[in-house]
């Protein structure tokens, strides 16, 4: 069970967090009143100061949280990877990164998180919902900088997004199953969830390009594969069972599943997804896919500290700053 929270400090305190750091920090510019208020706040809390970051040196520690979904395989685990990367290069700015995991699509998890942060901005990878913007709002009320990362959250108040385009990401893979298909046949789309920003963008960029210009298409529904690789070769089988199909374009995780699937169509339907991994690495280059857009997340991780230091400075980052660009890999291309 987490303890209680700088957050906890100051809504007994009725005070800023930025307030609760000066004190604790000895940083002056606060009234003998208001320190004597904070002060039986924390004994009021039983809040403990984390000693070993706050002695890291005199000079000012930012602590930054990213919170993002569990899970060591895909995508998650090299977002996972490049975090522990910048946690350790961090250490020497006086930057404290510290991981909270959360349950991918679980909204529950995703609001008992935002509940217990204790830092002064977060980059925040969570589904949309009312419950999320609730807390987020709450965050920005209490001080804290909240920056949505990979799937926007623009009904909240998040200060801003760092990621790829999604839409443009979505219309790409349409322009290129279009081409591959010859306009003609069905198409299978396979979601994570529909729940989540990034996804959905996805699809209706995908319908948007596949209605304007590929109408010879017939699109299915698109199914839930909850980023789980049983699920997603089960949705792939079913649908093939059905009719033919000619493509497949898979927005989430669960490539491995997949991956079995497409191996047991003949003839083989183009296939297209997100995300270049080891597992998407080797099917391009066996001809199992046919096509992988990637966003390098190292470079969304190292924009997003940049953007929680600048907004926690009270500094504007560039406008474009949070603008993750899109690669696109074939088996021509692959290392």
């Amino acid at each position: 069970m987490n303890g209680p929270t700088v957050r906890d400090v100051a809504q007994a305190a009725q005070v800023s967090l930025a307030t609760v750091d000066r004190v604790l920090n000895n940083r002056g510019g606060v009234s003998a009143k208001v320190v004597d208020r904070v002060k039986a706040a924390v004994a009021q809390t039983g809040y403990v100061r984390n000693l070993a970051a706050a002695n890291l040196s005199r000079r000012r520690v930012y602590r930054f949280c990213f919170l993002v979904p569990s899970g060591d395989t895909g995508f998650v685990a090299l977002l996972h990877a490049a975090l522990a990367q910048e946690q350790k290069r961090l250490m020497k700015k006086q930057i404290l990164l510290q991981i909270v995991p959360t349950k991918a699509f679980d909204v529950e998890d995703q609001v008992a998180a935002l509940r217990n942060l204790d830092c002064d901005a977060v980059a925040v990878m969570a589904s949309e919902a009312p419950e999320i913007n609730e807390e987020i709002a709450a965050l920005h009320a209490s001080g804290v900088r909240v920056l949505s990362l990979v799937a926007d959250l623009p009904g909240s108040r998040r200060d801003t997004y760092v990621g790829p385009d999604n839409v443009m990401a979505g219309r790409t893979a349409a322009e290129f199953m279009g081409r591959f298909t010859g306009n003609r046949g069905t198409v299978l789309m396979i979601a994570g969830s529909l729940a989540a920003r990034d996804h959905s963008e996805r699809l209706l960029g995908f319908r948007m390009v596949m209605q304007e210009r590929y109408g010879g298409c017939t699109l299915l529904p698109a199914g839930q594969g909850g980023d789980d690789a049983d699920r997603v070769e089960r949705i792939v089988l079913d649908a093939a069972r059905e009719q033919p199909l000619v493509g497949v374009y898979a927005i989430g995780a669960g490539n491995r599943g997949l991956i079995r699937a497409i191996k047991t169509l003949d003839p083989k339907p183009v296939t297209i997804v997100h995300e270049l991994t080891p597992t998407s690495r080797e099917a391009l280059r066996n001809g199992t896919f046919d096509l992988v857009i990637d966003q390098n997340i190292r470079a969304g991780v190292v924009a997003a500290v940049k953007i929680m230091r600048d907004l926690t400075e009270n500094a504007t980052p560039p406008a474009d700053a949070g603008k993750i660009k899109l690669n696109i890999y074939s088996r021509e291309n692959i290392q």
